[in-house]
């Protein structure tokens, strides 16, 4: 009998001790996770909104709008700030670049997603909202690269203006906002120079979530774009170099920054072995990296499965509880 006391005590300390750490791991997940629950809870958003995005009018909560972050001829560089409400320490600061095959979009954050902007700013996260140089005309693919690098340069130079923490800045891309996201990381501090001005401040981030993001541009299918935009791809295909000098994998370091991937094996734009080849190759660097797989979903953002979605939210939480303050 006392040996049954004793194990049942020892089943009970180890399993509370387990628990103790799991929580304290991921302590900022949970919180977070909690914070987007009650978020949700108290607007008439759900899982399915976030999965789907089917509300994609653009948020007007932000505190900054359209400010103009570097010298340019195009009316297309600027950004949204929605400020932390937690203001007591300097804000970690999560860049978001649109996707839109390079020649369309823009920088509104659907408003499907305020229930997840409003619990990160809570938890004293500042959001950027970004637009860049679209591929019209002569606009060369690297005008947008540097408009994400010259971005975060602005974050370093107004650090102080917006108590910014840039220990820890991050890009978050989606589609060909994730493919900009990757080159703006991975590539060195004097690469894809824009504004002068910014020049001397550093383009280093601490981590990349690339969203479905195209990392060999060789492997893309062109004729499955919409035939509204195909005259801006072809002019696009046309750039010397355009494979080799602009695909993220070919720019991969031994000091290239921790990275989220995010792909669905569905993606019908993007083909999946983009993410696994890239995964593949930070990890033979030994660069802190993960990929997450979805079964459902394409490219678009249609058809995700509820269940995926919650489980990739508190995954990407993880992820940055990881190389945030969180």
């Amino acid at each position: 009998m006392k040996k049954i006391y004793k194990y049942i005590v020892t089943f009970f300390a180890t399993s509370f001790v387990t628990i103790i750490i799991i929580v304290f791991h991921f302590k900022g997940a949970l919180i977070l996770t909690y914070d987007i629950i009650k978020e949700l809870k108290n607007s008439d958003k759900s899982i399915a909104t976030l999965g789907e995005l089917t509300d994609y009018y653009a948020s007007t909560s932000m505190d900054v709008m359209n400010l103009k972050y570097k010298e340019s001829t195009s009316n297309e560089v600027f950004l949204d700030i929605y400020k932390p409400t937690k203001t007591n320490e300097s804000s970690p600061v999560i860049i978001y670049v649109h996707g839109g095959s390079w020649i369309y979009g823009d920088n509104g954050i659907p408003i499907g997603l305020d229930p997840i902007v409003n619990a990160f700013n809570k938890r004293g996260f500042t959001i950027i909202s970004l637009s860049y140089q679209l591929l019209k005309e002569d606009t060369p693919i690297s005008n947008p690269i540097s408009d994400v690098k010259d971005a975060i340069r602005w974050v370093y130079k107004n650090k102080e203006e917006y108590n910014f923490n840039t220990n820890e800045i991050g890009l978050l891309g989606i589609s060909s906002g994730a493919h900009l996201s990757l080159l703006a990381a991975y590539s060195e501090e004097d690469d894809f120079m824009g504004d002068e001005d910014l020049a001397k401040y550093p383009s280093n981030v601490k981590y990349v979530i690339d969203v479905f993001g195209p990392t060999e541009l060789s492997t893309l299918d062109f004729s499955l774009v919409e035939d509204t935009y195909k005259e801006g791809i072809e002019k696009l295909k046309e750039t010397p170099f355009f494979k080799e000098a602009y695909s993220p994998i070919n720019y991969v370091n031994e000091n290239s920054p921790s990275t989220l991937i995010i792909h669905s094996k569905n993606d019908e734009l993007v083909p999946y072995k983009n993410s696994l080849d890239l995964y593949s190759k930070l990890q033979q660097l030994k660069i802190s990296s993960k990929l997450l797989t979805l079964s459902s979903g394409g490219h678009n953002f249609y058809g995700f499965d509820n269940k995926e979605i919650a489980a990739l939210i508190f995954e990407t939480l993880k992820f940055l509880s990881s190389n945030t303050s969180l």
